[in-house]
């Protein structure tokens, strides 16, 4: 995630970093045995690389740096050095150092990354892969797809059929919705982003959790809005906080997800549901809330009913990537109906709708009965179990709770090195994304904190903890660190 707005200069350039901003967004540096200069240049490419520090950004000189970290000026020139040399930095005598993000593709840049192919092993995303069933429902919907030929194909609010089955679906769970309720997107970041363009205006506050979905944020910042994060307490939802950060402004919207939270796993219980509903309304806060990891409940605990059954005003995404395949690129918004034409005109601003095969695909599944949502979480849960019992005996340092549903966990480290931890991996060929990725106004807040999506397959999980150990002990001094392979650490590729 970019800085936040109280981390970013806004120069006449664009965007800039102080030394002191820059400084604590990289932390301490420490070398792990190599030279000083490696170990800064490695923690800066990170920022950049995971998009903590983005295009287009202006860093402060060398010697700013230099003492805000208490470092040699060599130190940060050798640097920067670094930086250009891996063309992720562009320096001009008295223009200073830019950011820029080159578009070659690069192994830490690739959006498309194969995880069972080639030596690294790749834990930045938390999507599935297709559960036994999905190749049916395929072939079933290609037998289906003849009538749509003699269409347009375009489908801005969604395939009948499908708006049909999901209001059905939400009628199921006690908040009654018609199909004219239901737009279909392409997936919950297509649904996010037509929301944030249709009910946000530059310079609207939104109150937002601290710890959550990176991508969501930036959609909301695009769109122009000044992000309120909520303080990290023990669960994603400090209530005194949320009611002070109301009362101290004029807020648009509030964005949440409520159920199995990524990245923390946690679900709001059904008194603090009622509570948000009720600060909100009271505040004429419009609330926005991510439910595409409902479904994904792998312990089958019983969950409190939607925050919409506490505000009808609420807009609610789904999505199915999480719930069957991260390739299945079919989301929806159930939105209150006055809101509901703005939204589709503001979607026919960009596109005409989403993919109908797709949309077909996902009819097969929701009729089948449930059997392969099913299989899926089977075996989610299993690679939860396998992933934790590694992590146990291999990892005893690491503090991870069991989560009840969601596709990752959220493990707590005993000191603050999550971004030097990933680097370290990177170098095993081991790809994470670190804790502070997925924090906004404050991000040293997650160096104790790293996400561990169990989506893989079991020998696949079982090789990356193994790496991450080497890269701990790394981390921790119990050998020299390999030299640096050119691999720059981190997929933004962040489910």
């Amino acid at each position: 995630m970019p800085p936040s707005s109280s981390d970013v200069l806004t120069g006449p350039g664009g965007p800039s970093l102080s030394g002191r901003q820059l400084s604590r967004l990289v932390g301490p540096v420490q070398a792990d045995g190599r030279p000083l200069y490696d170990a800064l240049a490695e923690q800066l490419r990170l920022l950049v690389v995971d998009g903590r520090v983005g295009d287009g950004t202006r860093l402060p000189s060398e010697r700013e740096l230099a003492e805000a970290l208490g470092v040699s000026r060599t130190t940060t020139t050798r640097a920067y050095a670094a930086l250009r040399d891996a063309d992720l930095v562009v320096s001009r005598r008295g223009s200073g150092s830019v950011v820029r993000v080159p578009f070659a593709a690069t192994g830490a840049s690739s959006l498309i990354i194969d995880p069972g192919e080639g030596d690294a092993v790749a834990l930045t995303y938390a999507a599935p892969s297709g559960p036994p069933g999905l190749a049916r429902a395929v072939e079933a919907a290609a037998g289906k797809a003849c009538h749509l030929f003699s269409t347009s194909g375009y489908l801005p609010d969604g395939l009948p059929a499908l708006r049909e089955l999901l209001a059905r679906r939400y009628a199921a769970r006690g908040l009654p919705t018609d199909p004219e309720q239901i737009i279909v997107t392409s997936g919950a970041m297509g649904a996010l982003s037509l929301i944030a363009r249709t009910v946000l205006s530059p310079g609207d506050r939104m109150v937002v959790e601290a710890m959550s979905y990176p991508h969501a944020h930036e959609a909301f910042v695009a769109a122009g809005a000044r992000l309120s994060p909520l303080p990290v307490a023990e669960t994603p939802w400090d209530l005194e906080a949320l009611e002070a950060v109301l009362r101290a402004g004029r807020h648009r919207a509030a964005y949440l997800i409520p159920e199995f939270h990524n990245p923390t796993s946690a679900v709001m219980s059904a008194d603090e549901r009622s509570t948000v509903a009720r600060l909100l309304r009271r505040h004429d806060v419009l609330p926005i809330v991510d439910e595409s990891l409902r479904e994904v409940n792998l312990d089958g605990i019983e969950l409190p009913e939607s925050l919409a059954a506490h505000d009808p005003r609420a807009v609610l995404v789904g999505s199915s990537s999480k719930e069957f395949w991260g390739g299945l690129r079919v989301g929806w918004i159930r939105a209150p109906r006055p809101l509901v034409t703005a939204l589709v005109q503001h979607r026919m601003a960009d596109d005409l709708g989403s993919s109908a095969f797709d949309q077909l695909v996902l009819v097969e599944l929701l009729e089948e009965g449930g059997q392969t949502a099913a299989a899926g979480r089977a075996r989610s849960r299993a690679a939860r179990d396998h992933l934790l019992a590694e992590l146990a005996e291999h990892l005893p340092e690491l503090t991870v709770a069991c989560p009840a549903g969601g596709l990752n966990l959220w493990a707590e480290l005993p000191r603050p090195v999550s971004s030097r931890l990933v680097a370290a991996a990177a170098r095993h060929g081991l790809l994470l994304t670190p804790g502070p990725r997925f924090v906004t106004g404050g991000s040293r807040i997650g160096e104790r904190r790293l996400r561990l999506p169990y989506t893989q397959a079991p020998e696949r999980l079982s090789e990356a903890v193994r790496r991450l150990r080497t890269a701990w002990d790394d981390v921790e001094g119990a050998r020299p660190a390999p030299r640096e392979t050119g691999r720059t650490g981190t997929l933004d590729l962040i489910a």
